[in-house]
């Protein structure tokens, strides 16, 4: 089974006529997934790249075991290990199984182009998980997928 790799935006649909872009014209839809497991009393980050300028379409958390931490989880997804530009107090240690986290205006308009401040040219973003415990964990695990598209 091969694999085959694009570079840029790839978009889908029927051109007619020699045109350049079409009534039914869209984006792939595109994801990367990271898996956190508990690691004591300390916070627990996963950093995955997708390309600058693209547009998180959503974030799927998916706890697989629930964190048995004394107080509480919070996981937070952001551009840097406990940053909350895109997502924020998801709580991972009271329920097992998909969690859909609540977006303030400023994380969807942070979604809406991921871009790397200060590089002189387009680099791939930094998406940074991070589950933090309060108090004494031993079990935990949960898997993040971030959805996105590129423009």
């Amino acid at each position: 089974m091969g694999t085959t790799t694009f570079s840029g935006p790839v978009r889908s649909g029927t051109l007619q006529n020699g045109q350049t872009n079409g009534p039914n014209i869209g984006y792939a839809v595109l994801q990367q997934s990271t898996s956190i497991t508990k690691n004591g009393t300390n916070a627990v980050s996963s950093t995955l790249y997708i390309p600058a300028g693209a547009r998180i379409l959503n974030i799927l958390v998916d706890v697989l075991t629930a964190f048995d931490s004394a107080t509480s989880a919070v996981l937070s997804v952001g551009t840097a290990a406990g940053g909350t530009q895109y997502a924020s107090g998801v709580d991972v240690k009271t329920a097992t199984g998909r969690i859909a986290p609540t977006f303030t205006a400023a994380q969807l308009a942070a979604m809406d182009n991921v871009t790397v401040l200060g590089a002189a040219a387009p680099t791939t973003a930094p998406v940074v998980v991070t589950v933090t415990p309060t108090g004494a964990t031993t079990a935990g695990y949960v898997q993040v997928t971030i959805v996105y598209s590129q423009l």
